[in-house]
């Protein structure tokens, strides 16, 4: 079990709020069935837009494994199957594996070759090591630099020469090309996808140095069409921020808004310098909590403890519904943890409870905690209401126990809605 796993379950699991133990709950509806819904396979098509299901390149099973909360998928590519957790990640792979054969294909001609050489290959070799992978090329810095991913110009220029400072300033218009062309493809130019990440390096290249126009390479995508914007929420400003600062430059702009939300630099830089999120999640999850405007402490300490790329984008999906939220709903008054869920309390008293997730069930252990969840709404005078936000859907059953509980709740296609 991934610690993503672990996560979204103690997430769930820790819907109790420290409260007394009460041998009774007077929110418990009367005549309540005690049967609960079990883990157990889901049709696919009714997660995933039929368009990204099949295709010349791949094809995912007919059934997926839901184990109360998240989706495994299968997979097909290439003569092997692939195990995927979340429909997020699903439709991410899929988009990449089109896009790498679009490259390959693109690499194989002679007008990518022309460019190859124009833009010069040993300017090409000094840069390549620096800008292929975001996160990777920061690893191979002195020991301790990994955790400062966001920050690759800065801690090259202190501990390297002046050729890594030249291959940094040619880096720059890389960078710019390779994050266009990545969101054309509907893919992120932060991927750990090593093969993808050496391509589209190599394209952006061919473009920044030697004059390479590559023209409609969305339409060789599955699903990319109207979909470049889903993984920020739509955001078409923050977009442009992605494609045009380089990541040392997003990391101080990070650093701006958290100090103006009241964090000191050290709780700042503690989020920042995570290893496990990209210059894309962090940013994303800082403009989201800037428009929030409220202080983010409790959400980045709980943020910090990511474990894995799955852990950080869990927490980019969970600051994305909240601001959701405040935008379409009422203004946040101030972000909690209990117990290890990442909540909001409203204006309005109203508790929000944000989880990202695929498919939830009542499952006996979703239910005791909802109903000690409910006791909040006992004798706690800022607590006037509970509603749960998520980017997945609920089954039937679920929705109706919420219902019978006065727990409201919305099912948000988070990847459709444009933030404004």
């Amino acid at each position: 079990m991934t610690h993503h796993h672990i996560l979204l379950s103690a997430a769930l699991l820790a819907l109790s709020f420290n409260l007394p133990a009460q041998t009774t709950n007077p929110l418990q509806p009367e005549g309540g069935t005690t049967n609960f819904e079990t883990a157990g396979f889901v049709e696919v098509s009714k997660f995933v837009p039929v368009t990204m299901l099949s295709g010349s390149l791949h094809s995912v099973g007919a059934q997926a494994y839901n184990n109360g909360l998240q989706n495994t998928y299968q997979l097909q590519s290439a003569g092997t199957t692939t195990s995927i957790l979340g429909t997020p990640l699903l439709l991410r792979r899929i988009r990449e594996i089109y896009a790498i054969d679009y490259l390959r294909n693109q690499s194989r001609g002679d007008e990518f070759t022309k460019a190859l050489a124009k833009a010069g290959k040993d300017k090409v070799n000094s840069v390549i090591n620096v800008a292929r992978d975001p996160i990777g090329s920061v690893m191979n810095l002195p020991k301790g630099a990994s955790r400062f991913f966001g920050n690759v110009g800065e801690g090259l220029k202190g501990a390297q020469g002046g050729n890594v400072g030249n291959a940094m300033e040619a880096a720059t218009g890389m960078s710019k090309e390779k994050a266009r062309l990545a969101f054309k493809l509907g893919v992120s130019p932060y991927t750990d996808n090593q093969e993808l990440q050496e391509q589209l390096s190599n394209a952006a290249w061919a473009m920044a140095g030697g004059g390479l126009v590559l023209s409609a390479a969305s339409v060789v995508v599955p699903g990319v069409a109207g979909t470049a914007l889903t993984a920020i929420g739509g955001n078409q400003i923050l977009q442009n921020q992605l494609i045009n600062t380089p990541p040392n430059q997003l990391r101080i702009m990070n650093r701006k808004k958290l100090f103006a939300l009241g964090l000191d630099r050290d709780q700042a830089d503690a989020f920042l310098i995570q290893p496990y999120y990209t210059p894309e999640n962090s940013t994303t999850i800082v403009d989201a909590l800037s428009r929030i405007g409220v202080n983010p402490e409790a959400f980045l300490n709980e943020a910090n403890l990511a474990a894995n790329p799955e852990d950080a984008f869990y927490f980019q999906r969970v600051a994305q519904l909240l601001l959701q939220y405040q935008q379409s709903v009422t203004p946040i008054q101030s972000l909690h943890v209990k117990d290890g869920l990442v909540c909001a309390l409203d204006k309005n008293g109203i508790l929000v409870v944000p989880i990202s997730l695929d498919y939830g069930i009542w499952s006996e252990r979703f239910s005791k905690r909802v109903d000690e969840f409910s006791t909040l709404l006992q004798g706690n005078t800022k607590v006037k209401g509970l509603t749960l936000w998520t980017d997945g859907q609920l089954s039937t059953r679920l929705c109706d126990e919420l219902n019978k509980r006065n727990i409201s709740y919305q099912m948000l296609a988070l990847d459709s809605v444009a933030l404004k």
